[in-house]
């Protein structure tokens, strides 16, 4: 452990004592965020939350591969299967709590589905926006944690552009990408991507295949643009990895007993955009987006049971929003919105029978669910103070109808109905004490209902509170921003509580079944953020470090740590750019020691802690050519990214989800 931090402390001190400082300029405070209004730019000093951005040149530039890749310095937050941990959230219940927004566009899936990073290529991001505990005025309480929001290029000012590139790797990785764009007039461009990527994975038989081709025309107008997308995904995948026992672990650690177990998905997006200037003052935006997914599962053939398909889910869903923005005075604005969400979800399970080892039809689910929501936002600028405030109400409507057969042919039928409304507030205030520092405060109450996934598997038999009740979340921050000299600071203290969390009970050890339910209880946390990056003619450091202290307040686990989170994350990352087109990355991650998720009662103490490493080299020939390449976990840290209490009927045990070891990827591209 010692090593790996001297070895990082000498690459960062070695490079610092031969750089000279880069002139004072607002590096990060001159960058703007879209997400505080959708489409609007606002300036990073003049937003309350402790905001990261991370754009195309700092991407291309650390080497950073994919969204996931991209994500993984942002303070507070953590990756655990797929799903992000901001602040901290309960790891796999997380994209629950945090909203993924591609253009302004919610990606959590509606249909029991989470989001899935893997077809956004990473050379389309023109940057991506953090913004912690924030987003529910404009987006629900599905951003009780907060928003990523991924923004993608739009057209270039030039005739042609795009690029072609290849990439091999570990575990069989090879992807392909082309990109093509061109503007036809003055006004309208065209632009088409193609990527397709496929993977062995780490454990025995992992898969993950994937093809995306995606269409999208702008036509600029003189004062907005019109943009149509079209988008088809298909994905092969076996990512639904069984955690291992401790004694399967010690054996082998890339051992799957879920192998042969494939999904595919397939899935056909429509989009189309709208931001518009009505008049000098007043602006209009909109967005639509039509989403046609079908999913199947298969299982293989084992212990006597042939081949067969396990689920079959096709969705339809429709997502709209339209805003008006209201200028008054000199800098002051109102922002009056409103959106709609409609999924049909429908789902056949077969099973196969214990003793006759026969395939049945053993049920189908059928959900109906909506969500529509108004908002409210103003923002009123007064000397060196910017207010804001903003309101949300919003009613969703769940109608399920569900249908069980056993092998025999018997059939039962459930229905269940719920139509929930909640109301959502903010107010902040900045005090901007010049171009280059200002103070933030800001409070919000988040509520939310149960995604589908929970009302699906809602527990109703053995939690006392039956009910389906909304969270409820009170967020308090208070952060500085500065930049000094070449020396950029950001930190925040967040006090985060919680009534009603909705839970997965530790009993059932795994997020299905019927295992969803309300916290009996309190939850708290409180946290400390800081960061800085500091700026020389060469180099860029970067550090960040997190300390949370998140406990289950009252209730049957009253005193106890809520379980799979750290107290403690951080990260140091240098870029070096030894000549203008040879630029070297090392980025380096420590996470603190945790419960294992599900360990309410805090049974089997804390999981240990580590730190892995990462490093990229990138050359650039001048021409448009590139090559570069990485090695991830360098120092072949052995570690899981996810452990979790199981109860079996043997008792309580915990089940290890076993990171990647050390892997490498070579790739070259060709840019025009």
């Amino acid at each position: 452990m010692k090593k790996r931090y001297l070895i990082a402390g000498i690459a960062i001190l070695s490079t610092t004592s031969f750089s000279e400082n880069k002139l004072s300029e607002n590096i990060k405070l001159d960058e703007t965020i879209i997400t505080a209004e959708r489409y609007e730019e606002t300036p990073i000093i003049e937003t309350p939350r402790n905001v990261t951005i991370i754009t195309n040149e700092e991407i291309k530039k650390r080497g950073y591969r994919d969204v996931s890749e991209a994500l993984k310095m942002v303070p507070g937050l953590f990756e655990v299967d797929g799903s992000f941990s901001l602040r901290g959230q309960i790891p796999k219940l997380a994209d629950k709590n945090l909203v993924i927004l591609l253009d302004g566009i919610p990606q959590n899936g509606m249909d029991n589905r989470a989001y899935d990073l893997d077809f956004i290529p990473i050379d389309q991001i023109e940057k991506i926006e953090i913004l912690p505990s924030g987003g529910a005025i404009m987006y629900g309480g599905f951003a009780t944690s907060g928003v990523v929001n991924i923004v993608t290029k739009r057209t270039e000012n030039k005739k042609y552009w795009g690029n072609v590139g290849t990439e091999i790797g570990s575990y069989n990785y090879k992807k392909y990408k082309v990109n093509y764009g061109m503007n036809l007039t003055k006004r309208l461009s065209s632009e088409i991507n193609y990527l397709t990527k496929d993977k062995d994975g780490y454990r025995d038989g992992e898969k993950n295949d994937l093809d995306f081709v995606e269409w999208k025309s702008c036509y600029k107008l003189d004062d907005g643009f019109i943009e149509a997308k079209y988008s088809h995904i298909k994905k092969v995948a076996n990512d639904r990895l069984v955690g291992l026992t401790k004694k399967e672990y010690e054996e082998n650690r890339r051992k799957n007993s879920a192998e042969g177990r494939y999904g595919t998905e397939k899935q056909d997006k429509y989009v189309a955009l709208l931001k518009k200037e009505l008049n000098d003052t007043l602006e209009f935006s909109s967005v639509i987006e039509y989403k046609d997914r079908d999913y199947k599962y298969n299982y293989p053939a084992k212990n006597g049971v042939s081949a067969y398909k396990k689920r079959e889910k096709e969705t339809d869903s429709i997502y709209m929003n339209a805003q008006l923005k209201q200028l008054y005075g000199k800098e002051n604005s109102i922002i009056f919105g409103g959106d709609y969400s409609k999924a049909k979800v429908k789902e056949s399970i077969w099973s196969s029978g214990k003793k006759s080892k026969k395939i049945y039809y053993s049920g189908l689910n059928k959900i109906d669910y909506y969500a529509v929501g108004g908002y409210l936002q103003n923002r009123f600028k007064w000397e060196k103070f910017i207010f804001s405030q903003g309101v949300r109400i919003e009613k969703n409507s769940f109608d399920e109808s569900s249908w069980k057969y056993t092998e025999k042919g018997k059939k039962t039928f459930e229905k269940s109905k719920d139509s929930p409304t909640n109301m959502d507030y903010e107010l902040s205030n900045i005090y901007k004490i010049s171009d280059s520092m200002s103070y933030y405060f800001n409070y919000n109450i988040s509520k939310r209902s149960p995604s589908l996934t929970e009302f699906s598997s809602w527990n109703n038999k053995d939690q006392e509170t039956k009910d389906k009740k909304a969270q409820k979340i009170d967020t308090l921050e208070l952060g500085i921003k500065s930049l000094i000299d070449n020396i950029y600071i950001s930190g925040a203290f967040f006090y985060i509580k919680g009534k009603n969390e909705i839970m997965y009970d530790p009993k059932y050890g795994a997020m299905g079944g019927d295992s969803f339910y309300n916290l009996n209880g309190k939850t708290r946390r409180i946290g400390a953020e800081l960061s800085s990056e500091q700026y020389f003619e060469k180099v860029t450091l970067r550090e960040n470090v997190t300390y949370m202290d998140n406990e289950i307040v009252d209730g049957p686990y009253s005193g106890n740590e809520i379980p799979g989170v750290p107290k403690i994350m951080g990260g140091i990352g240098i870029t070096y750019e030894l000549t203008p087109k040879f630029i070297f990355n090392l980025d380096t991650r420590y996470f603190g020691k945790a419960l294992a998720a599900n360990d309410f009662e805090s049974e089997f103490g804390k999981m240990k802690s580590y730190n892995v490493t990462d490093i990229s080299l990138r050359y650039e020939f001048g021409n448009g050519v590139a090559i570069y390449g990485a090695v991830n976990n360098i120092f072949n840290e052995m570690y899981c990214d996810y452990i979790q209490m199981s109860t079996t009927s043997k008792g309580k045990e915990l089940k290890y989800s076993p990171a990647p070891e050390r892997r490498y990827i070579i790739g070259i591209e060709y840019n025009f």
